[in-house]
């Protein structure tokens, strides 16, 4: 670096921590920190205790209503009916007031909820309201290093059936892979569209994971030749985008409302 360079970089540094400063005499920011610990933890309460807790009493329900004689309730064991169930006894109208975090939660629990339900020994909630799935479904493939070889490393097929503790996102995951049905197949007008946004993805993530990686070792060099100012700008908007989730929350109601013909069907 020049000298130049150099000033400008401890003044901009210098300008930085004079911010940073100015910010953290606020004295807005003792109510904000409040507000701010109480949704944090909120949120992760939410996802890390209630979703789990939740699912072993709907799976307590579902044992309950299926006891004795075979219930001659229709569509019983299904989200759609669970959901609404719980929605009922809630007292939730989302037609009212639409609570993304509160359906999100109700989902997820259902979902594991029917899993436990149905595969006994490879899903269980603990005490302690950890989830446990079977290895081999949680992670079917399993990176292997393989030694002197510039590949690095090869997938493996995952055949342990131990239980292994996961967080509740994975819980998602899972669910599209044991009931794949439940993802039926679109019409001929979106399965092009549908394609090459799943390849254009795909690109993306492995683009994406080598220039993290580049950042991550501080290689400069490469990084500058594929990241501009316009690069970031784009990341920016990206990650505004997932972070608001509305992508993953649409289709995850679009999934659960398929109807056999591919149609997706008003959700409840």
């Amino acid at each position: 670096m020049t000298k130049n360079d150099t000033k400008k970089t401890m003044i901009k540094e210098i300008e930085n921590k004079e911010t940073e400063s100015f910010l953290n005499s606020l004295k807005s920011n003792e109510p904000l920190k409040k507000v701010l610990f109480l949704a944090k933890n909120v949120s992760k309460t939410l996802m890390v205790d209630i979703v789990p807790k939740m699912a072993k009493n709907v799976n307590e329900l579902m044992v309950e209503i299926n006891s004795g004689n075979k219930t001659s309730l229709k569509d019983w064991n299904t989200i759609k009916f669970l959901r609404q169930h719980l929605y009922n006894l809630a007292s939730y109208d989302r037609q009212k007031n639409v609570n993304s975090a509160f359906e999100m939660a109700i989902t997820r629990a259902v979902k594991l909820a029917i899993m436990m339900y149905d595969n006994k020994n490879e899903f269980s909630v603990e005490k302690d309201n950890s989830v446990l799935i079977m290895s081999k479904i949680a992670t079917p493939f399993i990176d292997v290093k393989l030694k002197g070889q510039k590949s690095g490393t090869k997938k493996v097929k995952n055949e342990s059936t131990d239980l292994v503790e996961v967080n509740t996102g994975t819980i998602d995951k899972v669910w599209n892979i044991k009931y794949p049905s439940v993802v039926s197949t679109r019409s001929s007008k979106t399965k092009d569209t549908k394609i090459n946004f799943q390849q254009l993805s795909s690109q993306f993530l492995n683009e994406l994971e080598s220039v993290y990686k580049l950042a991550n070792k501080k290689d400069y060099n490469k990084l500058l030749e594929l990241v501009d100012e316009k690069t970031i700008e784009n990341l920016g908007n990206i990650s505004a985008l997932l972070e608001d989730r509305l992508i993953r929350s649409e289709y995850i109601n679009a999934t659960e409302n398929l109807s056999v013909s591919g149609d997706v069907k008003k959700s409840a």
